[in-house]
């Protein structure tokens, strides 16, 4: 048997590995990922496989250490050979190293290959690092100890040139290395594999193609011959296997030989295999030396991510120069070691090289500007050197090295620009951390930006969702192609976001989770607004025996959460959803109506397909703003559309109470219509009700100590006082209720919403084919992967397939001649069909994503005769 393992010990661990990375059994589903295996070959091993095999299985990555590591690399050392493998290539590899080894039970060794030790690493896969640079260990050490806090992170500082320690010996079951392109460096890193690799273990090495150079083919074939009179086996070769994201020091050497030179990857290598049968070393062992990493000083700018680095060689004191600093203009133009240019002890990470007098005033000046001090410090720290004559001198030198190597130049010299903790920071000090509310962890941990912080997060991803730019074609109350001029739920929602900001800036909430809870509140909708909502509720409860129903605030969360689809294809980081903090959550499911603290069996918790994330009782402070924000809103708005189109008239007004209180003044002038006059004291309204909230919230709001408290008020403790909360109840029932909801325009709009709504679902559960390709392909996810969603909704089905007995009268009212040749789900034969609860739940999302106008063109080709 071969050390990788029978054909069906290889596809035993293919399709535990495809499971934990889509989350079904089924054949069809894993062949995609098995490597050629029929459906029936994959049936025929799952019965071989135990459940404790199954879940043992590695895990799917963290994407959240691993894009981390791999985005806060600091910037490639061309001296150190540094090429980062693409994200596409870790993945591939990893792959490949997990389908010839059983890893779960394997130890390995990243030699010089930290991008591979990371992605393992987050695949909870027992990893050590070694690796020459300083930096990257400390990165690499920093982002994966933040995970799985019983793992320890292996990772230490190694040249190649010096003997393995004693504990690395014959300690892993394979090492994986990338050696420089160069054969005395190949020989070094593969020797340095051999000694640690236990007996039958594998090396994973990146090799050149063969018209890398004209040497090339050459050194393979002695590489291979070299492996083979030592007792090696060389398993395979892969061509084209891995690709590399091109440096910096790359990008700026090329540059200046190729104006249109583009930066995206073109090198890439082949992959060996190699079975080490022994502790043989290779005899290709070379004398070549190199630069002693341990005399190598790293310099990059404080709180800089390392994104511009310096080095310098301390131990090169053979330079001669008349100047204090001389630059080795040859140097930007080599793209080889074979490129020979005079010596030097400093160089950057964008392929510039100098040479410098005196390493003692280079490694001042270096170090002033790591840690972020400013011009005028670093000259004064200067003089203080006993090499240094006098300030003119310090000045001098300062100057001739600033010419050269810009430093200060790239940089700001006070602290301009704020890292997302820096910004964390200062949000703290501006809101009162005893009220605002915290960011709990995300569920898919994706990475920090490192710009902007949670809720400001959070608010982008909604600003740029496909359910927020929907809200632009989404009714509020009347018809929108009544008037272009009358409200849609964008308007709405920037209208809730204003206020709410603005009494959050009150009372030191964070004015960036006000921000996006209420841009993100009414992203549920459906098309006609609460017409549409109360369609699918009854729709699902009456005829579909989904007893949930359906509301637009708990919808909300469906779309944020599991949804919208921008990380749908994001390779080994796809996720549904926006991925959004729990507290944003909170925002849009709790700004409709009064949700008290009950878990009785008709709380709105007891079934709520999110109470893992969100909990019962009021929301936090900056979702209760976004409440009494929202209340507002819709007050005023409805009101103004009601007048522009002469549905409420000046009597109607003047007979509520709220329209009498100081300083509004709705005393009509002659010629002046009730519409501008409406205009003019809106904002009087808005003092009004604004400063009411604010004042009464402040007398709640004193008498808790923290935000803890909040939840024991027993009440909103933002909200209006019992008087103003009276008084616009006496206009909701007296004009919105009464005038606005009665008006006929309203009345036919919200009939033909409602069958539009119905039937269209109703036709899109008969016949799924018929529903968006693309959204399909979104929503398909989530049948796949085992998610809360559908899990959630099978509870209402029955059978392993999860159906649902439906009476098939709701069916009747389609054109059958208009589906001719459609794949259909429904006999219409019986009185009583089985339908999918998928179909249901990928229906009801669909109408549900419809804006008005989409809706209506919908409707018109697939039903109206």
């Amino acid at each position: 048997m071969s050390e990788f393992g029978t054909w069906e010990e290889k596809l035993k661990t293919r399709i535990i590995n495809a499971y934990h990375s889509i989350g079904t059994l089924s054949p069809s589903a894993l062949a995609e990922y098995c490597e050629g295996a029929s459906p029936k070959d994959i049936s025929k091993i799952l019965w071989k496989i135990s459940e404790i095999e199954l879940e043992s299985g590695v895990k799917k990555i963290n994407f959240k250490a691993q894009s981390n590591f791999f985005f806060r690399l600091p910037a490639a050392n061309p001296e150190f050979f540094q090429w980062w493998y693409t994200l596409e290539s870790q993945e591939k590899l990893a792959n490949i190293i997990s389908e010839h080894l059983n890893i779960r039970a394997r130890k390995g060794l990243c030699l010089g290959t930290p991008t591979i030790a990371a992605y393992l690493h987050s695949m909870n896969v027992n990893t050590t690092l070694l690796d020459i640079d300083s930096d990257i260990i400390a990165c690499y050490k920093k982002v994966m100890s933040k995970i799985n806090n019983d793992q320890i992170v292996s990772a230490y500082k190694y040249d190649v040139y010096r003997e393995i320690e004693s504990q690395f010996e014959q300690a892993f079951d394979y090492v994986v290395i990338d050696p420089p392109w160069y054969q005395p460096y190949f020989i070094k890193f593969i020797n340095r594999a051999i000694t640690s690799l236990k007996n039958n273990g594998v090396i994973f090495c990146s090799i050149p193609k063969v018209l890398t150079r004209d040497n090339v083919q050459k050194q393979r074939e002695e590489l291979i011959s070299s492996l083979s009179r030592a007792g090696h086996e060389l398993l395979f070769i892969q061509k084209g296997t891995i690709k590399y994201i091109v440096p910096k020091f790359e990008e700026e050497a090329l540059s200046s030989i190729d104006d249109d030179f583009e930066i995206k990857p073109w090198r890439s290598s082949d992959l060996i295999a190699i079975k080490v049968n022994n502790g043989n070393q290779l005899e290709l062992e070379s004398t070549y030396t190199d630069i002693a990493e341990s005399c190598v000083k790293l310099f990059s700018r404080k709180k800089s991510q390392a994104l511009f680095r310096v080095f310098l060689d301390t131990s090169n004191t053979d330079i001669s120069s008349v100047n204090a600093i001389k630059e080795i203009t040859k140097y930007s133009e080599t793209v080889s070691k074979r490129d020979v240019v005079e010596s030097f002890n400093l160089w950057t990470s964008n392929k510039k090289a100098f040479c410098i007098r005196d390493l003692a005033i280079g490694e001042k000046i270096l170090d002033c500007w790591a840690s972020g001090k400013t011009k005028a410090k670093t000259i004064e720290e200067l003089t203080l050197l006993g090499t240094v004559n006098s300030q003119a001198e310090a000045q001098e030198l300062f100057d001739e090295y600033e010419s050269k190597l810009e430093l200060w130049n790239q940089n700001s010299e006070g602290d301009i620009r704020r890292t997302d903790e820096e910004i964390k920071e200062l949000t703290l000090s501006i809101n009162d951390s005893s009220l605002s509310s915290p960011p709990s962890e995300r569920e898919h941990l994706n990475s920090s930006d490192g710009y902007r912080i949670e809720f400001q997060r959070d608010r982008d991803r909604i600003i740029w969702s496909s359910g927020f730019r929907k809200l632009s074609d989404k009714t509020q109350l009347f018809p929108l192609d009544e008037d272009e001029h009358l409200r849609q739920r964008l308007a709405h929602s920037i209208e809730v976001s204003q206020l709410a900001s603005t009494i959050a800036a009150s009372f030191g909430l964070d004015k960036d989770l006000v921000e996006a809870g209420a841009l993100a509140h009414d992203i549920g909708h459906t098309p006609f607004g609460h017409a549409g909502e109360h369609a699918l509720d009854i729709l699902l409860k009456n005829h579909l025996s989904i007893d949930c129903g359906f509301n637009h605030y708990e919808h909300g969360v469906d779309v944020v959460r599991y949804l919208e689809g921008p990380y749908q294809n994001r390779g080994f980081d796809s996720h549904a959803g926006l991925d959004l903090t729990p507290e944003v959550c909170d925002c849009i499911l709790k700004h409709t109506y009064c949700h008290h603290g009950s878990e009785d069996k008709d709380s709105i918790y007891a079934n709520s397909k999110h109470q893992d994330i969100i909990k019962g009782g009021y929301s936090h402070l900056e979702g209760q703003a976004v409440r009494a924000a929202d209340k507002i809103s819709y007050l005023l708005s409805d009101i103004e559309d009601g007048i522009k189109l002469n549905a409420i008239t000046y009597t109607d007004l003047i007979s509520c109470r709220l329209f009498h209180r100081s300083p509004v003044d709705f005393r009509l002038r002659e010629g002046e219509s009730l519409y501008s006059k409406f205009i003019e004291q809106r904002g009087s309204i808005i003092k009004l009700l604004m400063e009411d909230v604010i004042l009464e919230s402040s007398k709640r709001l004193s008498k808790i100590k923290s935000r803890k408290d909040v939840f024991t008020l027993g009440d909103y403790a933002i909200f209006h006082s019992p008087t103003i909360d009276a008084d616009m109840d006496e206009v909701w029932t007296k004009i919105q209720v009464a005038k606005l909801h009665k008006d006929p325009r309203v009345l036919s709009a919200n009939l033909n919403a409602s069958r539009m709504v119905s039937e269209l679902t109703i036709l899109y559960i008969a016949f799924p084919s018929l529903i968006d390709n693309e959204f399909r392909k979104e929503h398909i996810r989530l049948s796949t992967q085992n998610s809360a969603y559908m899990k959630f909704y099978n509870s209402y089905g029955s059978g392993k397939n999860k159906k649902i007995k439906v009476n098939t009268d709701i069916f009747k009212f389609m054109p059958m001649d208009r589906v001719i040749g459609e794949e259909k789900t429904i006999n219409f034969a019986n009185s009583v069909q089985d339908i999918n609860v998928y179909d249901i739940v990928l229906a009801k999302d669909y109408v549900a994503s419809l804006t008005d106008k989409k809706i209506k063109k919908l409707y018109a080709n697939l039903v109206r005769t």
